[in-house]
């Protein structure tokens, strides 16, 4: 699989696990709804664009374009975050902070 198909899967996983509709997603990245769907449908774009990309999701742009476990890891961070009774206390700002680091963490313990 070429990086850029790698990229735009990864986009796509991402978007589906937040359960976002993709006006919300280019928002969260701070770009354009279409700029993102050519994006997503295409993984082709510019070394800026998705570097702010990875930026704004706190990811390495590598793991972004190179990482095709990257879904499956997003998702057994969830599901291990989500199963532990006090993170369900915590205020959506706090819980999106502990899944950043827990997604870290994966990403180091899976090189």
């Amino acid at each position: 699989m070429e990086k850029h198909e790698i990229f735009a899967m990864n986009l796509a996983a991402i978007q589906k696990e937040n359960g976002q509709s993709l006006k919300v997603f280019a928002h969260e990245l701070d770009m354009a709804k279409s700029t993102l769907q050519s994006v997503c449908a295409s993984g082709h774009t510019t070394l800026d664009t998705a570097v702010r990309i990875a930026d704004a999701l706190g990811l390495p742009l590598d793991s972004l374009v190179g990482d095709t476990d990257l879904p499956k890891k997003t998702r057994l961070v969830r599901g291990l975050v989500q199963s532990v009774d006090w993170f369900r206390v915590l205020s959506p700002d706090e819980q999106e902070e502990v899944l950043d680091h827990f997604q870290r963490i994966l990403e180091v313990m899976c090189k």
